[in-house]
């Protein structure tokens, strides 16, 4: 017993031979892959952006270059 459920379906033009309905049919398949591929990129370029964003707007913490001259030794200002 197969366990497929159909979860959609394609308006078909009455009449439509065996060929054009498996044709459009694929069609669909490879409309529906492409458009939730672009998705996906699209979101990865999103949270890149964002990621960036983020990354750029950052504070510079005035006492950091203290700290690390303290770890080398040093004296500070």
């Amino acid at each position: 017993m197969s366990a497929v459920a159909i979860t959609r379906t394609v308006a078909l033009p009455r009449g439509a031979s065996a060929l054009e309905r498996g044709t459009i049919r694929v069609a669909d398949a490879v409309t529906r892959w492409a458009t939730a591929r672009a998705e996906r990129r699209q979101e990865r370029h999103e949270a890149m952006l964002a990621a960036i964003q983020a990354e750029q707007t950052t504070k510079a913490d005035p006492r950091a270059a203290d700290r690390m001259l303290a770890q080398m030794g040093l004296s500070g200002r």
